[in-house]
């Protein structure tokens, strides 16, 4: 009986995904298939595309290679079946013995392997002869060593260039760039497309300006923007929020070049701790992409409809006085919305609505867990008031003071630095000593001292990337004055105008207030950040203003706590 074929194409990296490797696979293994008298079909080829037969990643969980092995295990192919392939290579190049182990592994579960380059049939269920096995052996080694080389040479190379990074040379490392840059094929120099680093400071000029990232997106696509994907056949999808994701928070708009690497067991690339400044040209200042960091930071627990319309200015800010939980803004009525009721006789009526109705609710409360603040707040009457007595307070030069996040993490950086250069001193003393005398307990030491420096340089690193965002935050004088600003366009009739208005109304909102609670008596309790005033809101709107003093004097009294009790 004629037994089925199937044929196996590999590729082991995405680069020689451009080239013609599975096309010609393909083609010479129909070719050898017909030629054999085996039947075939589309559905029996298996293309294992950006797998590595020398890591045994193409025989590992999740392959195609790996699945088929498995279902020749399970005796789906005991009726007989055929795996064709360029070379044995192509299955394999782990070395003879694993080799040796698949061929035996296929061929006694009922499929005959066959590589079409040198027309080399292995029968099912039929012992492999001492001949084919000594060529088995030799091949698959001069494949192994092939491989081990290869690899070898490959990061030896990126080595060096990454080095040559590090030591000054500004030449492109590889023909893939951040895509705002173009590389002369000559000198390797790298350039910056003027046009494309326009798009992407307009990309975060949009960001900042209060837009969110489908709405960035939209405006992309809707003006025709060219994608600017690798792939050709790509490029046709346009923009989308993942690629903006990665422009805004890609520190190389700012010159910086941070070499990856990906371990094999490893799903994501990890960085190899090597920052090299200056790299690429800068299309983006450090004040712009600082802003950004900090304004994504701020954007975090932003989500669902409502931050499309931006109704609601107070979330992620109102919390419960009774548990602590978010206020659930809670749309009753909308302007314009007919709605049928029954008058007083019982006729059937509508009526058009001509305010907005919403309340704000402990959302632990309205699903029913275990908080015990039932206290339904009308939101409207809370937004106005707080934004009037926020407006009111921006115009005082002395309500805010300046943030001393700045100077707080400066001194953290002045003081890690300074432990460091402790630490590296106490180093070299320790490694001078081991010279004269050799010392296990101070040979410890030393290791363990070396283990903490890099340990601090880590948490160093990090301190100043939180310092560098801190310093592209706003100061509040400038959220206060962004606040006024933004005053007269929260009510405009055009709509985007308002929703730009009223989100960066609320990320000034977000920095500027430090707690809001509402408590059982309906009562709003706002106290600010660098700021001593408190501020009280009542169920009908009232506001007063206060310095945030305890009863007995104390700075750090809360009166929202006191709500709670």
């Amino acid at each position: 009986m004629t037994q089925p074929a199937w044929i196996y194409a590999r590729f082991s990296s995405n680069e020689q995904s451009k080239g013609d490797s599975v096309r010609r696979q393909l083609v010479e293994g129909r070719a050898f298939v017909e030629r054999m008298g085996w039947i075939h079909d589309p559905a029996l080829e298996i293309v294992e595309e950006g797998k590595s037969a020398y890591h045994g990643d193409n025989r590992s969980e999740g392959s195609l290679l790996g699945g088929f092995e498995q279902r020749a295990r399970d005796g789906h192919f005991s009726n007989g079946a055929v795996l064709c392939c360029e070379n044995l290579d192509r299955l394999t190049r782990a070395g003879y013995e694993q080799a040796v182990e698949l061929l035996r592994s296929l061929t006694m579960s009922g499929v005959t392997v066959a590589t079409w380059n040198d027309n080399q049939i292995y029968e099912a269920n039929t012992r492999i002869d001492m001949m084919k096995v000594m060529s088995i052996i030799l091949k698959s080694e001069l494949a192994r060593e092939e491989s081990e080389k290869k690899s070898i040479r490959i990061k030896a190379s990126w080595q060096n260039k990454i080095e040559a990074a590090i030591n000054g040379d500004r030449r492109a490392l590889t023909k893939i760039l951040p895509a705002w840059l173009q590389r002369d094929d000559t000198t390797m120099h790298m350039t910056v497309n003027p046009y494309r680093a326009s798009v992407v400071n307009e990309i975060y000029d949009w960001y900042i300006e209060g837009r969110g990232l489908p709405s960035i997106v939209q405006r992309l696509n809707e003006r025709r923007e060219a994608s600017w994907a690798y792939g050709i056949k790509d490029r046709g999808q346009g923009w989308n929020t993942a690629y903006l994701h990665k422009i805004l928070t890609n520190r190389a708009v700012l010159g910086e070049f941070e070499p990856m690497s990906r371990p094999r067991s490893a799903m994501h690339e990890i960085t190899k701790g090597i920052v090299v400044q200056d790299f690429y040209p800068h299309i983006v200042t450090a004040q712009k992409f600082n802003r950004v960091q900090q304004l994504r930071s701020q954007r975090a627990k932003w989500g669902g409809q409502a931050t499309k319309t931006m109704n609601n200015l107070l979330s992620g800010i109102a919390k419960c006085s009774t548990c602590g939980g978010a206020m659930y803004f809670e749309s009753q009525q909308k302007v314009g919305r007919r709605t049928g009721h029954k008058l007083l006789n019982g006729t059937p009526s509508t009526y058009v609505a001509k305010t907005d109705r919403s309340y704000y609710r402990c959302n632990s409360a309205r699903r029913g867990h275990t908080c015990t603040n039932k206290t339904r707040i009308r939101y409207e009457t809370l937004e106005r008031a707080v934004l009037d007595c926020m407006f009111d307070l921006a115009m005082k030069d002395s309500t805010f003071k300046p943030s001393d996040a700045v100077a707080r993490l400066s001194i953290a950086y002045a003081e890690l630095e300074r432990s460091i250069s402790t630490k590296r001193v106490q180093m070299q003393r320790g490694s001078d000593n081991l010279l004269e005398v050799f010392s296990k307990s101070l040979a410890q030491r030393v290791a363990q001292l070396e283990a903490e420096v890099e340990a601090d340089e880590a948490r160093l690193a990090g301190i100043k990337r939180d310092l560098e965002i801190e310093r592209g935050a706003l100061r509040p004088e400038e959220d206060a004055s962004l606040l006024l600003a933004a005053r007269a366009a929260l009510n405009s009739d055009d709509a985007d105008a308002r929703y730009i208005a009223r989100v960066q109304t609320h990320q000034s909102l977000t920095r500027l207030i430090d707690q809001m609670f509402c408590d059982t008596r309906g009562e709003t309790h706002v106290t600010l950040n660098n700021s001593d005033v408190y501020v009280h809101i009542a169920p009908d709107g009232r506001t007063s203003a206060m310095i945030h003093e305890g009863p007995d004097g104390q700075m750090d009294w809360h009166p929202d706590h006191c709500a709670s009790e």
